[in-house]
């Protein structure tokens, strides 16, 4: 359906529904390309100033993703300003009176995040969308757009897309494993592709019970070794949004604080790894977050196999108070590793 309508040169509107890393952007851009033509969609990323009008900021400055025939803005990087974002492209997009909108010169506007949009801005899209042409969030629009509704890949689709990376690539990818890295990323092919990589760079040629990676624990050990080089309110808001990125990828909440004390604990004496302990056992008071428990029977905490890590992660409330509490813990860490260094240093020496 979409291909004729591309064949046919229509200009169309288009919304892209589906799970997260289902493919959506994907889809979005085979469809660009497919429209105008993959010399005519390179693409790069800029800033782009957006004037605001009667608001005590004068402009904000918004990352975004151009081409020639193309824009694309994530509703999320917008701040609440998204009513002059949304309305600037919109105008910019505009061709002049006397040209006759084609594929020549048709200007394309991809919104990431669309559901966030207010239902006032949503109404002005919609109005917008119809004088400019001859269970959806985006009510006020649906009915002037092509809505394509993706699903997730299947379990077998998942295991056939990563036997062709490993042929592509020339690696010897064991039926087996494929299965279980399909398993662990829970139906999310984004997931799976980034254990694949993960798995295989840790350790090839694979071994019988080759431990699955998710390409998130050089992530978090980046975040643990921050903590450590600078405790400090400048150092937390950068770590907050590095864990807030993680979650909203889907990752387990239980599986990042797990990794995060491991890593804290990574080369530590004794003591030290107790304090550690203690400062989180008041996780263990969040239901999502109460399996945590000492990992120093493995060797390599970075090797832990995380089969099942991303099945069915919590809702977006129970994230949220997983979040919060990974951050509480942070917090008291960086508290107690200051004042240990505090009071290592007046002794002269440095923490263990």
């Amino acid at each position: 359906m979409m291909d004729g309508q591309v064949t046919e040169r229509q200009c169309n509107h288009f919304i892209f529904e589906g799970a997260q890393a289902v493919g959506k952007r994907s889809m979005v851009l085979a469809l660009l390309r497919d429209a105008f033509g993959p010399d005519n969609l390179k693409i790069e990323e800029i800033t782009k100033r957006i004037e605001l009008k009667g608001e005590i900021a004068k402009h904000i400055d918004v990352k975004v993703k151009i081409s020639d025939h193309h824009v694309e803005v994530n509703l999320a990087d917008l701040h609440g300003y998204e009513k002059y974002v949304i309305t600037t492209l919109l105008n910019e997009s505009i061709p002049p009176p006397d040209l006759i909108c084609d594929h020549a010169n048709c200007k394309v506007i991809v919104v990431h995040d669309a559901d966030r949009l207010s239902s006032d801005l949503q109404h002005y899209v919609g109005w917008f969308l119809g004088s400019c042409s001859s269970s959806s969030n985006l009510d006020a629009v649906e009915h002037l757009c092509k809505v394509v509704r993706l699903k997730p890949p299947s379990f077998d689709e998942i295991i056939k897309v990563l036997e062709f990376i490993a042929t592509q690539e020339g690696i010897d990818l064991p039926r087996g494993l494929a299965s279980r890295i399909a398993a662990s990323a829970s139906n999310n092919l984004r997931q799976a592709i980034r254990s694949f990589e993960a798995t295989w760079k840790a350790n090839y040629p694979f071994t019988k019970d080759q431990p699955i990676l998710t390409g998130w624990e050089e992530e978090i050990y980046d975040v643990a070794k921050k903590i450590m080089e600078e405790p400090s309110p400048k150092q937390l808001y950068l770590i907050r949004r590095k864990i807030r990125k993680m979650i909203e990828h889907n990752v387990s909440p239980y599986f990042i604080f797990c990794h995060l004390v491991n890593e804290l604990k990574r080369d530590r004496d004794e003591d030290f790894q107790n304090s550690i302990d203690e400062l989180a056992l008041e996780l263990n008071q969040n239901e999502q977050c109460k399996e945590y428990k000492s990992q120093d029977t493995i060797s390599d905490k970075r090797a832990i196999n995380i089969e099942g890590f991303a099945v069915e992660g919590p809702d977006q409330g129970e994230a949220i108070q997983c979040f919060i509490k990974i951050e509480e813990f942070t917090v008291r860490f960086m508290s107690f590793y200051r004042s240990l260094i505090t009071k290592n240093s007046s002794r002269g020496g440095v923490p263990s």
